[in-house]
């Protein structure tokens, strides 16, 4: 009897392994899927040797740079008035530009160090957040962070394709997928 029962459990261990792994490259294949449409809408640009390096975590410069340029804020060249004083970024940084778009049309405001931090990472809901500001959503926030802002983005389907924890760091294939169903996210101008 004890033989069954290991042969059982050892099935049902294969078996679920079995299903993690092609649940995980089913989310590897949505990622590079809309991650590829991105790059088509000129909204995400690969690395200078041409990679997209979806597995990386992304960057808060990069993130950035991603929710200006799905706004089409990136085509605003009227910035010349737009003064940073970010202590921790210079005006040779690649994002420099898109960060002061950002905060042009109020999507980032940095740290209360007068930081922006270009380097560090994004979690979900710092992502969620941005997003859904960008979308004109902020004033329709319930609860207290991040429910509330993980709760809108259920409602606004911003999370499809996605199970992740909300301080969880994020890829820039994760990030791809919540920046293609902002896509689909009607612009709300009240």
């Amino acid at each position: 009897m004890k033989k069954y029962i290991s042969l059982i459990l050892i099935f049902v261990f294969i078996f679920s392994i079995s299903l993690s792994t092609k649940a995980n490259q089913n989310n590897l294949d949505i990622q590079n899927s809309n991650a590829q449409a991105l790059l088509k809408l000129d909204i995400l640009r690969g690395y200078e040797d041409g990679s997209l390096r979806l597995e990386n975590n992304i960057r808060r410069s990069e993130f950035i740079t991603l929710v200006v340029r799905l706004m089409g804020y990136h085509n605003d060249d009227d910035i010349d008035n737009v003064n940073i004083t970010f202590k921790d970024i210079e005006k040779n940084h690649w994002a420099y530009n898109n960060i002061r778009l950002a905060v042009k049309y109020d999507l980032v405001a940095g740290y209360p160090d007068n930081t922006i931090a270009p380097n560090n990472n994004v979690t979900f809901a710092e992502a969620l957040a941005v997003v859904i500001r960008a979308l004109g959503y902020e004033n329709t926030l319930e609860g207290t962070w991040p429910d509330n802002v993980i709760n809108k983005a259920t409602e606004l389907n911003l999370d499809k394709n996605l199970s992740l924890k909300a301080n969880q760091q994020i890829t820039r294939g994760e990030m791809s997928v919540i920046v293609y169903n902002a896509l689909t996210v009607k612009l709300n101008t009240d």
